[in-house]
């Protein structure tokens, strides 16, 4: 969620849910769109999910964070028959800091 009123974030109740994966479940995402940095977010990038979830080429798609450099998001494929090899635990209370 993206806002300027951290009040928002504050309202709704959140929770975090942790999940351990092996590494060799993880597919790399290399050669995304040119475009992918841009705001809003261009179809191109949308097209590139959806090929990665038809293709069924993995449980989990790390690509790189648009907000922070050098870090990574994962993006989970439920759909996936190694999906189960994913070890999810249970959720956990999670509040945002006020100053982000």
């Amino acid at each position: 969620m993206h806002t300027e009123d951290t009040r928002l974030l504050a309202a709704v109740q959140w929770v975090m849910i942790p999940v351990s994966i092996d590494e060799q479940l993880i597919e790399n995402a290399k050669h995304l769109p040119e475009d992918w940095r841009q705001l809003p977010a261009p179809p191109s990038t949308r097209e590139f999910g959806t090929r990665w979830v038809m293709q069924a080429r993995s449980p989990v798609l790390q690509v790189p964070s648009l907000v922070v450099d050098g870090e990574f998001n994962y993006i989970l494929n439920p759909r996936h028959a190694d999906f189960g090899q994913l070890k999810i635990g249970a959720p956990v209370s999670f509040s945002f800091d006020p100053r982000v």
